[in-house]
């Protein structure tokens, strides 16, 4: 999906070829939760049908030509960095929580300005979630909790000692031992 081309044999040929990506492609899906990657949900337009669409009155071949005389003049095919925030806003009610979001939003959430907050390491918070329920956070990858971290929309900040969450502790969560 992301190759500017692609190396393929076409059924029945000998060889293969080096063809150009022409094309994007729709997909549907039963699920809500079917975004999992946040940093490549700009490449999906996720839309949720709540009933039959009508497909009266679209001249696709009109469609196509409107396309075509876009492309033909120039017209931007491409999202900008503005666009792509949107997408990422709008996709964000799909995506696939993991047991380690839960338990973070279970036990923290992002301060804001006028809350009482603390600064802690990716580690100090994954330990704390550890001790709330090590059950759920058995399969979590430490490594990668910063990543988890960000898409929660938690800021992050470098100190001398590293970098350090701002994070509001919730009533459930647990205590620092």
């Amino acid at each position: 999906m992301q190759l500017s081309t692609l190396n393929l044999r076409k059924p029945h040929q000998k060889s293969y070829r080096l063809l150009p990506r022409i094309a994007s492609f729709i997909g549907t899906s039963n699920r809500m939760d079917l975004l999992t990657d946040p940093s490549g949900s700009r490449r999906y337009i996720c839309i949720e049908v709540k009933q039959a669409i009508n497909l009266e009155g679209i001249e696709h071949s009109q469609i196509y030509a409107q396309l075509k005389a876009e492309l033909m003049a120039d017209r931007r095919y491409f999202f900008n960095k503005e666009e792509q925030q949107q997408i990422q806003q709008h996709n964000l009610s799909f995506y696939r929580q993991t047991l380690a979001e839960e338990v973070l939003r279970d036990c923290f959430r992002p301060a804001f300005e006028e809350d009482t907050y603390e600064l802690l390491s990716a580690a100090e918070i994954f330990q704390t979630l550890q001790r709330h329920n090590p059950t759920a956070m058995r399969g979590a990858n430490p490594n990668h909790f910063s990543q988890i971290l960000a898409t929660a929309g938690v800021v992050r900040k470098h100190t001398k000692w590293g970098n350090v969450y701002r994070v509001h502790r919730l009533n459930n969560s647990p205590q620092k031992e």
